[in-house]
């Protein structure tokens, strides 16, 4: 069997050939199905007595190949039996079996099937998807995930300079229903998949790592979820909390958002003002910055007027008293946070809490017990959550895509393999490089 052929068939044993001496017809397609007909037979030596044993026959063992011409393929394999009889130098008898390289022992599926399953993973496709692609059962490709479990351990003796963590909704797996992803900031590389967010098994987490490790750690990016600041005090105590941009928008966000549905109610349903603030929700929580001032449309809540959108804001704060004053409050927030202005976010602190709406107040305080860390945020300009909330959207599509998952650790190892330039991925990649390596040397 020449080199093109073994390339064909997927077959790495350098002794394994095909069985043309017994069957006229080695690789035969019967429909639903191809049967590829190969022997294995080598030299081998008595492991105890070091003698060259003698052969016993053969043993027929059919294991499943890759697939050919989109059919599943059997590998129907003659296995030569072996045989030391006992002498002075081996008192009891021997006996052996060839092995196949490209099978694992006791085992009826080809390593390249195996292999093609761990590429797949990486893919977003549901596992009984991937299972049917591969011609095995469901069960075959969650002994695939276990298997890769052992080298999906992260480093506990190395953290990076610059680490950041947020949480996602991982469903009943996780005790809190929300885990967590940690992610190195600086390289955009997602270090693990924590189970809870909670600060109890947080704790126990970090503290795998050395402490050596820990004290390494420079800065932390994080929300604005207070109870994790006593816990990075405790676990990193050499590294700054930074406070992360998107979430320091989205507190006043959510509080516009929450206030614009109030004047909504107070306008009354199906009225003028009612219908404006419903349909043009997007233009009052889109920043200043972006709105555009040369768009003129007519405008049907505003009878057919040709406006822009820099008219519509104005025409629709007119509405609200309370409205406006939120929306002042969101974009000279947004202002500050991106120039980085350390005066006009102390400007915007220092406005009481009595003259703002009930929901900016609960922002305000928040706001000012993170000013800290909402200024380390300035200086530290490029550490920000952006890279994990795209984390954060590419496991929602994982999660979408598998119609959930049961299992938080085939949930892990999804996650670590759908993302290239993560550590362990890359540890995992280069064991599979030196085991290839391995195999061409003893072929």
């Amino acid at each position: 069997m020449n080199h093109s052929t073994r390339v064909a068939l997927g077959v790495k044993d350098c002794h394994l050939e095909l069985d043309e001496k017994r069957f006229t017809e080695p690789v035969e397609d019967q429909g639903d199905r191809i049967v590829i007909h190969f022997i294995q037979s080598y030299p081998l030596r008595c492991p105890r007595c070091g003698q060259p044993m003698l052969k016993n026959g053969f043993k027929t063992v059919n294991a499943l190949g890759p697939a050919l011409h989109y059919k599943p393929t059997i590998w129907s394999i003659r296995k030569q039996k072996y045989l030391c009889k006992p002498s002075t130098d081996c008192p009891t008898m021997v006996t052996k079996i060839a092995t196949v390289k490209d099978i694992d022992y006791r085992n009826h599926i080809a390593w390249a099937i195996k292999q093609r399953a761990m590429m797949l993973l990486t893919t977003n496709q549901s596992q009984k998807d991937l299972a049917r692609t591969l011609g095995v059962s469901d069960w075959t490709v969650r002994r695939v995930i276990t298997n890769l479990d052992s080298s999906f351990k992260p480093n506990y003796r190395w953290l990076p300079r610059h680490i950041a963590f947020d949480d996602f909704k991982s469903g009943k797996m996780a005790p809190s229903g929300m885990s967590m992803i940690l992610m190195d900031i600086e390289n955009h590389r997602t270090l693990d998949i924590i189970l809870s967010r909670r600060n109890r098994y947080l704790r126990s987490y970090f503290l795998r790592y050395g402490r050596s490790a820990r004290l390494a750690v420079q800065t932390v990016t994080v929300d604005l979820y207070t109870p994790y600041r006593r816990l990075i005090r405790e676990l990193f105590p050499h590294a700054i909390i930074i406070a992360d941009h998107f979430h320091i928008v989205a507190q006043a966000y959510r509080a516009l958002n929450q206030i614009r549905i109030q004047a909504m109610n107070r306008a009354g349903k199906g009225t003028h003002q009612w219908r404006a603030l419903k349909h043009f929700w997007k233009l009052v929580l889109t920043p200043a910055s972006e709105l555009k001032y040369d768009n003129y449309w007519r405008r049907a809540n505003f009878g057919y007027a040709q406006l822009t959108d820099v008219e519509v804001i104005h025409r629709l704060l007119s509405l609200d008293e309370e409205l406006e004053q939120a929306y002042r409050y969101y974009q000279d927030l947004i202002f500050a946070v991106s120039r980085r202005s350390r005066s006009r976010l102390n400007q915007l602190l220092t406005i009481k809490l009595t003259v703002l709406p009930q929901p900016l107040q609960k922002v305000q305080r928040t706001l000012r017990q993170h000013k800290k860390e909402i200024l380390h945020s300035f200086k530290y300009e490029t550490y920000t959550n952006g890279p994990v909330e795209g984390t954060n959207n590419k496991i929602e599509v994982i999660k979408r895509v598998a119609y959930g998952f049961r299992n938080f650790a085939n949930f892990r190892i999804r996650i670590l393999l759908a993302f290239p330039n993560t550590y362990i991925a890359i540890n995992w990649k280069n064991t599979q490089a030196a085991r290839a390596k391995v195999q061409a040397r003893a072929a």
